[in-house]
């Protein structure tokens, strides 16, 4: 089974950050702030803090993650009604060789891009099309189809991998998927289209897709408190749908708000109990299509949320081993799609397998370490 992680590519200036956070604001601003205020256990690259607008860093990033003996990235594709925003790392991707035998594949963050994180007043930044026409379709595949030609793209049996992280973002998912699937086939490539599982409401969409991730620890945030309540979840996601698009995820971070005041902090022991429980199997047999894993290496957005941080805290090397190895020889799970670690680099969401100034190597070295279900003999 292939090992990946998911890449967060954007660690570099842009103007609308700078005219919704300040001059020259990047995620890393969030994580100093976070180190220098003692907000969480302190995180940062070994390699410091790196621009990935820069070519060389970029290229420092893959042959880092190729040498560790990682086999690809999924990187978060940013599309927006107007286009593509954060796109260095893949403007750098049509222009550089990857390192042997390493391979990408783009997960689309299919959301309104907001202040949503400290800010009372919640603005948008950038829309998706929540109603995508042809035209719109025609252009986003157009962009995608030089990455999915790419010898260094992911395919599975031939077919290009692509991953819509949010299906409730569109008002007739239904309808968009298969404009994307007539696009797609009219430019001559299929691809194999899946998403990401965050809550039961998402079960639905399994009957549509070619396949899903299980997106942790989302999954299991979502498993507690009000949250849940499946029940409950599931008319929360029918009633908002009702409201426009642009109001969707203002009442969303609203709600949030209102049930997170506070912080709250989660052993990985008790998300190692969680993993193997009834609830999750029920989830994982009730999904109507193949099935792959997503591994967390701990979390905690304090960068982000400050007081209101949410947090799994860092797993010790003998937890992440017996996650790593529980899940790939779990029945459940797909050998023909790579599995994923959340993440590469998440810094300011304190989710990391990136070699840590004050963690070193280890997760990145426990999370490689089992094959094929069995823990590597020197």
């Amino acid at each position: 089974m292939k090992r990946y992680a998911i890449f967060f590519p954007q660690f570099h200036t842009t103007a609308i950050n700078d005219d919704a956070w300040g001059y020259g604001f990047t995620d890393w601003a969030l994580v100093a702030t976070a180190n220098a205020f003692s907000h969480w256990v302190r995180r940062s690259p070994e390699s410091g803090f790196y621009d990935l607008s820069n070519e060389h860093d970029i290229g420092f990033q893959f042959k880092t993650a190729s040498d560790a003996g990682l086999e690809g990235f999924g990187i978060y594709h940013y599309w927006f009604s107007d286009g593509s925003e954060l796109d260095s790392v893949e403007k750098y991707l049509l222009k550089e060789k990857l390192p042997e035998n390493f391979e990408f594949f783009y997960i689309w963050a299919n959301e309104d891009w907001t202040t949503r994180w400290v800010k009372a007043n919640i603005q948008t930044l950038k829309r998706i099309h929540s109603t995508p026409d042809q035209c719109a379709v025609v252009n986003h595949v157009n962009y995608l189809l030089p990455f999915m030609k790419s010898s260094s793209y992911t395919k599975v049996a031939g077919r290009p991998l692509f991953v819509i992280y949010r299906p409730d973002s569109f008002r007739d998912f239904n309808a968009t998927l298969f404009l994307y699937r007539k696009t797609f086939e009219e430019a001559g490539i299929n691809p194999i289209i899946g998403f990401f599982v965050k809550n039961m409401a998402d079960v639905q969409y399994s009957l549509h897709f070619d396949f899903c991730y299980l997106f942790e620890p989302r999954l299991f945030f979502n498993s507690k408190g009000v949250r849940g309540n499946n029940f409950a979840s599931m008319i929360f996601q029918k009633t908002i749908n009702i409201f426009p698009s642009k109001m969707k995820e203002q009442i969303s971070e609203r709600v949030t708000r209102i049930l997170n005041k506070s912080s709250r902090s989660y052993n990985f022991s008790d998300y190692l109990k969680y993993i193997n429980s009834d609830l999750r199997h029920k989830l994982i047999r009730s999904l109507r299509c193949p099935v792959q894993e997503i591994l967390t290496c701990g979390w905690n957005n304090a960068p982000r949320y400050r007081q209101r941080y949410t947090e799994l805290q860092i797993p010790t090397v003998n937890e992440f081993l017996r996650l790593v190895e529980e899940r790939i020889q779990s029945e459940y799970f797909s050998n023909e799609i790579p599995l994923l670690c959340n993440a590469w680099n998440e810094w300011s969401e304190g989710a990391a397998i990136e070699p840590c100034k004050y963690l070193g190597d280890f997760l990145l070295k426990s999370y490689l370490e089992i094959k094929d279900g069995y823990k590597e003999t020197v």
